[in-house]
């Protein structure tokens, strides 16, 4: 009895040996293509991009100077201090320009006084020019002393006015409501006010809005206009994407060792204060995009049957909804090479060979009933992932993506198949 159990369980493993050899070795052209492999025709939203990297920075900054010459005696705020127009944040030693004002004070009066003598000389010559006291001559002489001495005063006055200007510019005053970006001056360094006014500080208006200065390549920059969409990122929050709009690009170019790239202006919301100035950026450019596209993978148009695959005969395949085309359109709903014209516009030539590799046409397969059917469609954008369907397709149509194989081959190291394991699939012939 146990030698007929050994007997019968030999031939089973026998038979199964023999059934899994028979299966991989004698399979059919159809078994050995593969299964094709489908998804849906969907909607969804389709993008074309460009890249860019650029630099943020402040929407306004104010650079404060100083327009006299002096050191600094007190400096009222540091990096990233808030300020208020008007409030005073630094301050000039004054004991200078003060003694500039004294000294033109006492210019200012002296000549006043003079004025008013040389005045009180010509009322009194030209009373005794009435009384023929005095000759014309000696009325002439006096009324010119006057205007000189009244001439003088003036210049003296306006001196006194510009001393007290001066001594005014030692207060420094904010000009904006904003933030502190740099500070160049300490306290006891003198700054020289020349053809320029030296800067002192540099404020930021407000930094809840921010701009990128990115740059864009020559070859991309027709592809960019103002109000475009644009995503980007920051080394700072890898996992955070930020958004934007393009606001203008510049004319004027940027040729670095022969590379042109024009800037393209970037504004960004930064309510959270995040994005801080200088922090460079990567950029993304929509450059177009339509929302609810019908599409289908990028994988569905490339794919081409295997050998052996099992086609379907145009002519029988249900009639689609034919597209409106125009002559423009080309061959975009022309069958695919190795094709004849039949009611959808093409059908399986008689003497078909075993290779699909001559059935490459632009559309999509189709699996009907375990059959690859060619499909023609007018594609529109492309982002690299999914392609829009203008016409030939309908929603929840199934399209092939890929076929894979039914078995695996297994292999040792040394590259020798195992005889009890699946071998290469032999084609009958």
């Amino acid at each position: 009895m146990k030698k007929l159990l050994k007997v019968l369980i030999v031939l089973v493993i026998l038979g199964a040996i023999f059934f899994t050899v028979h299966k991989f070795f004698f399979a059919t052209e159809a078994e050995s293509a593969g299964v094709m492999m489908s998804e849906k025709v969907k909607l969804a939203t389709i993008q074309t991009t460009i890249t860019s990297t650029g630099t943020i920075s402040p929407m306004d900054t104010v650079s404060v100077g100083t327009q006299v010459s002096g050191d600094i005696s007190k400096i009222y705020v540091d990096f990233n201090s808030n300020v208020k127009k008007g409030q005073v944040i630094a301050e000039l030693d004054r004991s200078k320009l003060q003694s500039t004002l004294y000294q033109a004070q006492i210019a200012e009066s002296s000549a006043k006084n003079d004025y008013e003598h040389k005045l009180s000389v010509y009322n009194r010559t030209k009373k005794l020019a009435e009384s023929n006291s005095a000759s014309a001559v000696d009325l002439e002489n006096a009324e010119y002393e006057m205007n000189s001495a009244k001439f003088s005063w003036e210049a003296r006055k306006s001196e006194v006015q510009q001393a007290k200007l001066n001594l005014s510019y030692c207060i420094i005053k904010s000009p904006i409501d904003g933030v502190v970006l740099e500070r160049s001056v300490d306290v006891g360094q003198t700054v020289a006010a020349s053809m320029s006014a030296p800067t002192l500080f540099v404020l930021a208006k407000d930094l809840s809005k921010m701009r990128v200065m990115a740059d864009v390549d020559e070859a991309d920059i027709g592809q960019v206009k103002a109000g475009q969409k644009v995503t980007f990122t920051v080394d700072a929050f890898q996992d955070e994407t930020f958004s934007g709009k393009v606001e203008s690009v510049r004319l004027n170019p940027t040729v670095t060792s022969n590379v042109v790239t024009y800037t393209v202006v970037i504004s960004a919301d930064n309510s959270d204060l995040k994005l801080l100035p200088g922090m460079t950026a990567t950029c993304t450019i929509v450059t177009e995009e339509v929302e609810n596209a019908l599409s289908v993978p990028v994988a569905a148009i490339q794919f081409t049957p295997a050998a052996g695959t099992p086609m379907m005969d145009m002519r029988k395949m249900p009639r689609p909804e034919k597209p409106k085309r125009k002559a423009s359109d080309g061959d975009d709903f022309g069958p695919p090479p190795g094709m004849q014209g039949g009611p959808m516009g093409g059908g399986v030539s008689k003497k078909r060979s075993s290779s699909t590799q001559k059935l490459v046409g632009k559309g999509v397969w189709i699996n009907m009933n375990g059959k690859a059917a060619f499909r023609p469609v007018k594609t529109g954008l492309n982002d690299g992932v999914n392609v829009q369907i203008l016409a030939g397709l309908a929603e929840g149509d199934s399209v092939v993506v890929r076929q894979e194989s039914a078995a695996v081959v297994f292999q040792s190291s040394d590259g020798t198949v195992s005889p009890f394991m699946p071998g290469p699939r032999k084609k009958k012939k």
